[in-house]
């Protein structure tokens, strides 16, 4: 009954997580690079395509995984299951905001997931 929930806090605390340290990286912005209250430093640009990559990685990574450690059983189905769930909803944010990159490494991210829950599964008793 939980599984839903926890995968959206998974989802949402990888876009908490991004808006601090995107935040944080603004912080070192140098005062002349400042316009607006935007930074506008070239290398900037660059900061904010990492995390735009990374971070749905990251939620990708939360939102297999917590689902599939608060299941009681089929931990793996689970996995699974988030996986196709996550993936559908990241394909159509990629899709609307034509982030093709960050749809490939969070599906990546997601799948890597899944199947470290699964082989963690083989192994327990």
């Amino acid at each position: 009954m939980l599984l839903l929930p926890a995968a959206y806090l998974g989802y949402h605390l990888a876009l908490i997580g991004g808006m601090v340290v995107h935040a944080l990286a603004e912080s070192f912005c140098p005062p002349e690079a400042v316009v607006s209250g935007l930074c506008s430093a070239a290398y900037f640009r660059q900061v904010e395509k990492v995390l735009s990559i990374v971070f749905p990685g990251i939620a990708a990574v939360l939102v297999v995984l917590l689902p599939s450690v608060i299941a009681p059983t089929r931990k793996t189905a689970v996995a699974a299951a988030f996986l196709l769930l996550g993936g559908s909803v990241a394909v159509y944010l990629a899709a609307a905001l034509h982030e093709w990159v960050a749809l490939v490494f969070a599906l990546i991210c997601g799948g890597v997931t899944a199947l470290a829950v699964l082989v963690h599964q083989k192994k327990a008793p």
